[in-house]
């Protein structure tokens, strides 16, 4: 998936679940996501985000 893909409200999905994304730091190449069911955000590497097999 592109950086440039991410935007603030997407839900993306890594190998350690789904998160709702918060922030997108392009410059880094890291997105800030939100767990539905955690209080605390987790931070992931764009080339950690999964493409959603439709």
């Amino acid at each position: 998936m592109d950086i440039r893909e991410v935007r603030p409200g997407m839900i993306c999905y890594t190998t350690e679940g789904s998160g709702y994304v918060l922030e997108v730091d392009v410059n880094n190449e890291v997105v800030l996501l939100q767990r539905e069911d955690e209080t605390i955000p987790f931070q992931v590497h764009v080339s950690d985000l999964l493409e959603r097999a439709e």
